[in-house]
């Protein structure tokens, strides 16, 4: 029982002790001195632009913009997890930040975190509806899972903003998914119908009309009397003035 009791106690200060030094580390700093920060140390314009990017977030840790630059060139440099959390704070410092969002997609998702890839990337198109590279990403996420149709239909929503998405050179990863052809068949009937319809500018000699109509002079047609009918009955005629007598 002693023993046991003993055990408990030395249970309770471990616990205690990595508590506080939880909090030590929560109190500290993330910036003084982060990890990667020892690696920027070869001269490269890479390493000059991280260590600037990570200088401004020293200064202003609110900024989201900051967060967001550090974390794409902290991906470039080959921290993607360092890069993760930063886009992480971008978003946290403007929720409303599409870009920081697709960026934590992308991250996400080549680190197999499917669930918080798609969550991302739907917060992309919700702040900046008809972003095609996050509805793309959206479909392989979705074709991945199985999700034929709705990956389908993401697909071609995509294609249809962005047909730039269809090249390899522009987009590699279109080669990762097998449900193209689907989704441009699903895309056919509206960019056939988009390009059938052959709507005229105006003509360069159309002219607008520049002056009033001339007023007529004739009061309008509903305040016109029509003459009476003409008297042909001779009881009803007037009669005549009697002519002047002349004097001879």
């Amino acid at each position: 029982m002693k023993r046991l009791l003993l055990l408990g106690v030395a249970a309770l200060t471990v616990l205690s002790l990595s508590g506080c030094a939880d909090l030590i580390h929560h109190d500290k700093n993330p910036y003084e001195n982060p990890f990667y920060a020892k690696y920027l140390n070869t001269g490269s314009s890479l390493d000059t632009a991280t260590q600037k990017a990570l200088e401004r977030v020293r200064q202003d840790p609110t900024s989201a913009r900051a967060h967001n630059d550090l974390g794409v060139l902290l991906i470039q440099k080959g921290f993607p997890k360092d890069a993760e959390r930063e886009f992480e704070r971008a978003v946290d410092a403007d929720s409303h930040f599409y870009a920081a969002w697709y960026n934590l997609g992308l991250v996400r998702s080549g680190r197999g975190n499917d669930f918080g890839a798609r969550h991302a990337f739907y917060r992309t198109i919700a702040y900046k509806p008809g972003h095609a590279a996050a509805l793309f990403q959206l479909g392989l996420i979705e074709e991945k899972n199985q999700n034929t149709d709705k990956a389908v239909k993401l697909y071609a929503k995509a294609y249809g903003i962005n047909p730039a998405l269809l090249d390899v050179t522009v987009n590699p990863r279109v080669v990762d998914s097998r449900l193209t052809h689907l989704a441009l068949l699903e895309l056919y009937p509206k960019k056939h119908w988009k390009e059938s319809m052959q709507f005229q500018p105006t003509p360069a000699a159309y002219r607008e009309a520049t002056e009033a109509p001339a007023v007529s002079p004739q009061p309008p047609a509903q305040k016109i009397v029509p003459p009476a009918p003409p008297v042909t009955d001779p009881s009803q005629q007037p009669v005549p003035p009697t002519p002047p007598v002349t004097s001879t």
